[in-house]
């Protein structure tokens, strides 16, 4: 859990500009990012995107946070946002079949086939290693 503290300014009517100072006690991360995956599943991309965001502001490690923000990029065509945030859950989570498989998905979106066929071999093979597993 995380205390964030928002400052925003609001510009008055009569030109002055007013500080507004609010807390959020305790933002949890993974209640973001179910309310986003709600959202996403609603047609509310960019309701989502942002959830997503403040998810991963509030922890920065949140693998599920990245895992998400990199799908409902991808679904919006933001290509390079979808890689971004896919290669950061990757880097959390290097083994992580969720997220292996996501890249492979955006390296398909971006056209490149080499680097889409190699992630899907290591996602195969991370879904072998998990079938093992059981």
């Amino acid at each position: 859990m995380v205390s964030v503290i928002m400052v925003s300014f609001s510009s008055c009517s009569d030109g002055a500009s007013t500080e507004i100072l609010s807390t959020m006690e305790n933002v949890n991360p993974i209640d973001l990012v179910e309310e986003a995956i709600l959202d996403f599943s609603l047609g509310e991309e960019e309701i989502a995107e942002d959830k997503l965001m403040k998810a991963v502001k509030s922890d920065s490690e949140c693998l599920d946070a990245w895992r998400a923000l990199a799908e409902v990029r991808l679904a919006r065509q933001d290509l390079t946002g979808a890689l971004a945030a896919c290669e950061k859950a990757l880097v959390i989570a290097p083994e992580d079949l969720t997220a292996k498989v996501s890249l492979s998905r955006i390296l398909v979106a971006k056209g490149d086939k080499e680097g889409a066929e190699k992630a899907t071999a290591e996602a195969r093979i991370l879904g072998w290693k998990e079938e093992l597993k059981d």
